[in-house]
């Protein structure tokens, strides 16, 4: 399960805030649909990972990130729902993804220091 590892560097930047924040309140995370991460194993993994951190008890906003592609081919952006997902407009399987494939820490909120 690499979401415990994924936890592990999002609280290695979480503690970076101690200079700045006394305590992290919230915490929100975009997790694309092409980044092999499962939401629910991540928020477990998190939940197991942040006590006795900067960020205990922090509230954990996990949002999902759809795939959008652009054809490479025709131009047309379309919202495949994997990566094998041919153009529904042309039928090539040349895209360029234009989000869904990362991990992103969106922001976080705190208790200034």
């Amino acid at each position: 399960m690499h979401e415990a590892a994924l936890a592990m560097e999002v609280v290695a930047l979480l503690e970076r805030q101690h200079h700045h924040l006394s305590r992290i309140t919230r915490i929100e995370i975009d997790i694309g649909a092409l980044s092999c991460v499962d939401d629910s194993a991540l928020r477990t993994a998190l939940l197991t990972a942040l006590p006795g951190t900067l960020a205990d008890g922090a509230e954990l906003c996990l949002h999902p990130v759809a795939a959008q592609a652009r054809c490479m081919a025709c131009g047309a952006h379309f919202t495949p729902p994997d990566r094998i997902e041919p153009c529904p407009h042309c039928g090539s399987a040349r895209k360029q993804w234009l989000a869904g494939e990362s991990l992103t820490l969106r922001s976080i909120e705190g208790t200034p220091r």
